[in-house]
């Protein structure tokens, strides 16, 4: 076989496989749902002045984008179950040097010890619960089997939760968390912004097993398309969606 001849069939071989790729990522895209909010929406907070969008799912009201109030935790001490030895409160550093934590807050919100959401949150809204975090997840197709489990749940469903407003419009960021990893002593350590994201819940675990009580969180990765329903001691700083009941 003469090389021209080689090379021309190589070419259609190769625009066979890329329109093969092309196909099977755009039947992929396909199969996500088309969900929408019933309602949208403005709040401002009028501790602080910050404006945090919403959007209606069922019968709650979830902000679109993580809480600000309060100080921003690269301007404070965290006490609690973070103080060392001697009962000195801590401060968050980065893993990363150079880090612009300014601008960290002013995209992925602030960082909350889970004591003290309860006076965080803005009058009207609340923390959500375990439950109402299931119930968004099942709005978007997560079954009542699926949610009630630990663990990666719900295939497809974080992928919608990080919809903008083109899709869902909850923009669940990868806004990472802070926690004591124990290689650096008792510091407080920023981690894996843009790779995951922890979120809080206002539920406590019950009969953990443990001496030190355990709440349920939600976390989101960049490489997975569902949802991690697990809990965790309160040594870690977590970021907050508020949720609210619907107000017609």
């Amino acid at each position: 076989m003469k090389p021209a001849l080689n090379f021309k069939i190589m070419g259609k071989y190769l625009i066979l496989i890329i329109l093969c790729v092309v196909t099977f990522s755009a039947c992929d895209d396909d199969k996500l749902p088309d969900i929408r909010p019933v309602a949208t929406g403005e709040f401002v907070d009028e501790r602080d002045g910050h404006t945090y969008g919403w959007i209606r799912i069922g019968d709650l009201d979830w902000m679109t984008s993580n809480l600000k109030y309060g100080t921003p935790y690269f301007e404070r001490e965290y006490g609690g179950a973070f103080r060392d030895d001697e009962g000195e409160a801590q401060i968050v550093e980065s893993q990363f040097i150079d880090f612009d934590m300014q601008a960290d807050f002013e995209t992925n919100g602030n960082l909350y010890m889970w004591e003290e959401l309860e006076e965080m949150v803005p009058e009207g809204w609340r923390l959500p619960t375990d439950e109402d975090w299931k119930e968004l997840e099942m709005a978007l197709g997560m079954s009542q089997q699926e949610a009630d489990k630990e663990g990666w749940r719900g295939d497809q469903v974080a992928t919608l939760l990080r919809q903008g407003e083109d899709g869902l419009g909850m923009g669940l960021q990868l806004s990472g968390s802070a926690w004591q990893s124990g290689s650096y002593g008792y510091d407080i350590i920023l981690t894996n912004i843009d790779e995951c994201g922890y979120f809080w819940s206002a539920t406590e675990k019950e009969n953990n097993g443990l001496q030190v009580p355990t709440v349920y969180f939600r976390k989101i990765i960049a490489t997975q398309s569902s949802v991690y329903r697990g809990t965790t001691p309160l040594n870690i700083l977590m970021r907050v969606r508020c949720v609210r009941n619907t107000v017609n």
